[in-house]
């Protein structure tokens, strides 16, 4: 079992699926994984936010689609990150896209979507109140993330390695 309470610049601390059904998707990894869930939005807002856990401690979420995006399921990796903004000027210097600027979310950190230079999106998260996947590295819980590209050997060079 690993326990975290955050995590350093340029490490994966949380996934999210955006999914059409976003009830569907928690029966799904309910009974895959063993999640439980919790609504972490406010009762007025006009999307869902179900953060799913294992004993207690936060493992990743299912929301609705964000208004705009395409209707289809996909899931998000966020990047540590110590400030979103002066990621964002990195990401922008580097040739890649800002698909959504930072913002803030509740009081739980500052985040925002980005594109490198070929097209794959990632998020980046700005810690306050939420310091990512509380259990990971075992059965249920994150513990590897990859990256799909065109272009590897850009990719690379976006990211400062030779």
């Amino acid at each position: 079992m690993a326990e975290r309470d955050g995590y350093i610049p340029g490490v994966p601390c949380w996934v999210d699926t955006s999914h059409p059904d976003p009830e569907a998707a928690m029966a799904f990894y309910s009974g895959l994984f063993g999640w439980e869930f919790e609504d972490l939005m406010p009762p007025e807002a006009p999307s869902v936010y179900y953060v799913g856990r294992l004993r207690g401690g936060d493992v990743a979420a299912v929301a609705s689609i964000p208004e705009g995006a395409p209707p289809m399921a996909m899931w998000n990796t966020y990047i540590w990150v110590e400030s979103a903004g002066e990621t964002a000027a990195k990401v922008l210097d580097a040739g890649g896209k800002a698909l959504m600027a930072p913002f803030d979310v509740m009081d739980q950190g500052r985040m925002a979507v980005f594109a490198d230079p070929d097209g794959a999106a990632f998020c980046v998260w700005q810690a306050k109140a939420h310091k990512g996947a509380r259990i990971v590295n075992e059965a249920g819980a994150l513990n590897f993330n990859g990256l799909g590209t065109r272009s590897p050997s850009t990719a690379r060079c976006s990211a400062g390695t030779p």
